[in-house]
């Protein structure tokens, strides 16, 4: 494979040295610029096309959490990790399908990790060899040591629950060990929404949506499962299905 470009935003240089180190140490990862702030964060982005950020979310002018939203406009499936002193920020983190989530004072055994979801993520792209548009028909996951090729039209939602991802069609529901965020590169970001950090759903597949306390109930045609969709989603999903609607 070739070698992961990588930019680091971050305002401290104590962290930007300590990940720069860290990095020069795995040659499979290459950092191609350093950020200070989250608006030269999105000019970079830009410009170099990267395959990995390293993001702190508390940065001046604009925060790692909106430089991000602003990044996934221009490329919408970009891979993220952010990197941050607070941990209260995890939520938002995995709301915007982040790969991964390190809390300073930054560990080189943590960082490996997280480098290595995020080697495995843009493996599966960079290896797919796909013409620029073109969608994979079928899902590959692998379970108990076979692999299933889920036909992606025939897909409805997708749950994480514990350890595991459950696939749901309409005949049978798939059980898989791979990461929620590495299966949504797989998909057709058009059709398909990570509505909640546990959930992705078929926009196609959706019957109606219901408000439940404090969060929404989205139901299907074809089942009788019910998904979940956050309140920082809710607004992003409709204009989705509208957008489904209306082309």
């Amino acid at each position: 494979m070739n070698k992961i470009n990588l930019i680091i935003a971050d305002d401290n240089e104590d962290s930007v040295e300590i990940l720069d180190y860290f990095i020069e140490q795995l040659p499979e990862f290459e950092v191609i610029s350093i950020c200070k702030d989250g608006e030269q964060l999105v000019q970079e982005v830009m410009a170099k096309s990267p395959d990995l950020l390293l993001v702190d979310i508390n940065m001046p002018t604009i925060n790692g959490v909106d430089a991000i939203k602003k990044c996934l406009r221009i490329k919408p499936n970009l891979n993220f990790i952010f990197i941050t002193g607070y941990d209260e920020f995890a939520v938002k983190a995995f709301e915007l399908s982040a790969l991964d989530y390190i809390v300073k004072p930054i560990e080189k055994t943590r960082l490996y990790m997280a480098l290595e979801r995020a080697k495995n993520s843009i493996g599966i792209d960079k290896n797919q060899s796909k013409k620029p548009g073109e969608q994979l028909k079928r899902l590959p996951v692998k379970f108990n040591g076979s692999t299933y090729y889920i036909p992606i039209d025939q897909i409805i939602f997708i749950e994480k629950s514990g350890k595991k991802c459950l696939i749901y069609t309409q005949s049978r529901v798939y059980e898989t060990y791979e990461n929620i965020s590495d299966i949504y590169m797989y998909l057709n970001p058009s059709v398909f929404s990570q509505t909640h950090r546990s959930y992705i759903v078929n926009l196609q597949k959706v019957s109606h949506i219901t408000p439940k306390n404090e969060t929404y109930l989205v139901y299907f045609l074809e089942i009788d499962e019910y998904a979940h969709i956050s309140k920082l989603k809710i607004q992003d999903v409709q204009k989705q299905l509208h957008q489904l609607m209306t082309n």
